[in-house]
């Protein structure tokens, strides 16, 4: 079942912020902080994708993957959020 956005976002910053690129909780960036400037490269990545088809509930096509969808966790929850919609 998939989340609401809200939820989505929740998720997605646990993973990345704990998992993926681990961060005190307390110096986690912004959702408009760019996510490769913080840690993220194209291992954690795939990860995440991985980790958004599975655990979040919705299947983000590849060819669909560009800077301006995933640079930033307000960018991929909107990306996810359109995906809903269709």
């Amino acid at each position: 079942m998939a989340s609401s956005p809200a939820q989505a976002r929740e998720q997605i910053r646990s993973y990345l912020f704990e998992m993926l690129i681990p961060t005190p909780p307390n110096a986690w960036p912004s959702d408009e902080a760019d996510l490769f400037e913080n840690g993220l490269d194209s291992l954690r990545l795939m990860q995440l994708l991985t980790f958004i088809e599975n655990d979040v509930g919705v299947r983000l096509p590849d060819e669909e993957v560009t800077p301006d969808r995933i640079g930033s966790v307000k960018s991929i929850v909107e990306w996810i959020s359109r995906h809903r919609a269709n």
